[in-house]
This record gives structure tokens, sequence and C-alpha cells, in this order.
């Protein structure tokens, strides 16, 4: 009778194998049934004795409510429950290795929420308790954002990694990390010439490096042509349709090329010498007129030779992005600024229509690290200054007023 139970349970609850239940346990006072679930492996090994050994490790998840009772899901994963072919087809019971409600609550959750209905309300349809709701939906927007990035990045056959790895370009980073990273897959590609698999192995590396800190490389992904913006690509680019930037002779840009603080990285001779004595001139300019008067002959010179010179155009003008965003975002205060810690005990209200926002600081008041907390709402408030412009006007009157 007890076998019969379970299997009735199964055909409840959709668990199929190679999975059984293994035990039943219900806790009337708290209206928690617990449902303990084995991953039947083979038991013949490699020699047709003896159960193969498998890494284990014990997970547990929120699952849909039976009846009133709140279900929870408890398995001892091994090495294939998370594999490849399986995640690409999961079952229902069971849920993403790093989070903590199965699949079916989570579409569940995330169905309710495409219809526009609030946290409260899906509480109240599903019984499904506010915070985990919330995480659902805030976890789905972080995997879209982050989906959304990685299939702006270059791919790994991209010239653009062994040009970064082998420093055949202007790379720069603040990021000690990176750094490190950088300078190991160069001396790995430097002692195996011969060796073609271990300069692609580095580009994997690398590119896995920026999806996995995508949040600390702001300045790193505009380098290589990448906007980290919640804006889909057809906003993106109706936006850069509409804002067209004039370069005047005072632009920063100029001084910056005439300097030598960047370099072009042009393959025109002609281009090359013109700046060589250009920038001779700049530096023995006795005045900021003289200066102008060295920028604007440089723009003439672009200006009069655009069809020669695309790439050196296309690569000021990334320049001339960065610039501007450098100027967005100095706007926000920075991260050790109390403002922040403000508004995560809710001192200061920043109303706000973007449900992004709105779960993240619902995700960062939950955060124990208070500093931490504070640290990830500025930076979002960073990356996000174009879509937050009323939320930053807000953010600047707060500050007036403290100040």
């Amino acid at each position: 009778m007890e076998r019969l139970s379970r299997r009735e349970m199964e055909q409840i609850l959709g668990i199929y194998a190679p999975f059984a239940i293994k035990d039943i346990r219900l806790d009337p006072e708290n209206e928690i049934l617990e449902v303990q679930v084995e991953e039947q492996l083979s038991k013949r090994g490699l020699f047709g004795t003896g159960k193969p050994k498998a890494n284990t490790k014990a997970v547990r998840w929120h699952h849909t409510k039976t009846g009133r009772f709140s279900t929870v899901i408890q398995l001892t994963a091994s090495s294939s429950t998370f594999n490849k072919s399986r995640t690409l087809n999961p079952p229902a019971f069971i849920g993403p290795e790093s989070a903590n409600y199965t699949y079916q609550l989570q579409q569940l959750v995330l169905l309710a929420s495409s219809k526009s209905l609030t946290s409260d309300t899906i509480h109240a349809i599903t019984g499904v308790e506010r915070s985990l709701i919330n995480q659902i939906i805030s976890d789905a927007e972080t995997e879209k954002q982050e989906g959304q990035v990685q299939s702006q990045l270059p791919l790994e056959t991209d010239p653009i990694w062994r040009a970064i790895i082998k420093h055949e370009i202007s790379f720069k980073t603040s990021l000690p990390s990176l750094r490190f990273l950088i300078s190991k897959l160069e001396l790995s590609c430097a002692n195996a010439k011969d060796d073609p698999s271990v300069l692609q192995e580095s580009v994997g590396t690398l590119r896995q490096f920026f999806i996995k800190n995508r949040s600390q490389l702001k300045s790193e992904y505009a380098q290589i042509g990448v906007n980290q913006s919640s804006e889909t690509p057809v906003q993106a680019t109706e936006q850069k349709k509409n804002k067209k930037v004039t370069l005047t002779a005072d632009h920063p840009i100029w001084n910056s090329i005439l300097t030598g603080e960047v370099d072009l990285l042009s393959k025109n001779t002609g281009l090359n010498l013109y700046i060589t004595q250009l920038k001779s001139l700049y530096r023995k300019a006795e005045t900021g007129d003289d200066r102008t008067q060295i920028s604007r002959e440089l723009l003439s010179y672009l200006k009069k030779n655009m069809a020669k010179l695309k790439p050196e155009l296309m690569a000021i003008s990334k320049m001339v992005n960065q610039l501007n965003e450098q100027e967005e975002d100095n706007l926000i205060p920075g991260d050790e600024h109390d403002i922040w810690q403000k508004i995560l005990s809710g001192q200061v209200n920043i109303e706000s229509n973007q449900m992004a926002l709105k779960l993240l600081l619902v995700k960062a008041r939950a955060t124990e690290d208070k500093h931490e907390a504070g640290r990830i709402i500025a930076q979002y408030f960073s990356r996000n200054t174009r879509i937050l412009k009323s939320e930053i006007q807000q953010l600047e009157q707060h500050v007036a007023v403290a100040s």
C-alpha cells in the first residue's frame, strides 16, 4: 500500500524515471509537504559490477502547492542531474541548479507576471510567498539581460579577443583580476606558439570572464563595441539615428589624440605622418587658441579624407560615445555616498515605473551586506542613465537637499 501511495504521488507531481519518490513527510502544523526524490542510477559499473561513483549534493526546491500544503522537493543530485541534455528539456518537478524553486513554479509565476499581475495578486492566487515570487521575477529579468549582453558580445572567432591577449590594440582596464588574467593568457600563448589550441582556449577563457563579470566591465565592454543597456537593439538603433553628435575643434577628443592619450591604430600612412607633425606643434603651442587651431586642422583633414578614413572615424565615434557616457556617469553619486543606504532603509523614496529597478530594490533590501547592496544599486543607476532620467533627477534633488 505504501508503494501505491508513492506511485500515486509521483503521478500527481509528474515525477518519472529515472526519478522516484524515496520518502514523504507531512507537517500539518506548518502545512508543509516535503517530498524526498532519488535519482535511480544504473547499478552496473564499467566491468558489470558495482555502482558507479558520482559526486552528489543535496538540493531543495519550492514547488507549486499541493492543496493547502506548501510543497518542497528534496533531491540528492548527481553529476548527471544537471547535464546539458537534461537541462535543455528539464523535468518540471526539478529546478535550476543555482535556484531554490522548480521549473513548474517558475513557469507559473512568470506566466502570471506576463499578464501584468502584481506580486500581491500572484500570491493571492497561488499562495506562493511574495518574497519567492519577487525572487523568481528578478532572476528572470537578470537572466534576460545577461542573455542580451551575451548575444551582443563578439564570438570566440572574432579577432578582437586575440588582439587583446597579444596587446595588438590599445585596451585599458582598471580591474586587477582582468589585468592578471590577460597577462597569464599572454604568457601561456607565448610559451605555446606552435599550438594554436592554446590561443583558442585562452580566447574562450577571456570571453567567459567577460560574461561572468559583466557588471564590473562597463568601460571594457564599450572598448570592444558592446553597449550594456537594457534597451532592445531596435531601441538603441533608433536612439542612435535620432542622436546626432557634432564634433567641434574644442571637443576633448582632439586633446586626447594629439597628446597621445589615445591611439587611433590607423594603417593610413598619410594620417599617421600628419598626426605626428600636429603632435609636435601641439606640444609647443603656448596658448589654448593655438591648440584649438591645431585641432581644427586635424578635424578639417579628416573631413576632406572621409572616404579613405572610415575605420578611423568609427574609432573616434566610439571614443566620443565613451566620453559622453563618462560625463553622464559623473551625475551619479559614488558607491560610498549615504544616499544609497537611505534608499535601502526607506528614508529616501525614488518614484519609478521601471520594473527592473523595483525588483532590484526588493532584492537589495533582502541582502544582508548593506554595503554591497548599496554598491549594486549605485552601479545599476550608472549603467542605465538613459532610461532612468526621471529617477536620476529625483536622486539629484535628494542629494541637493541633504547637502
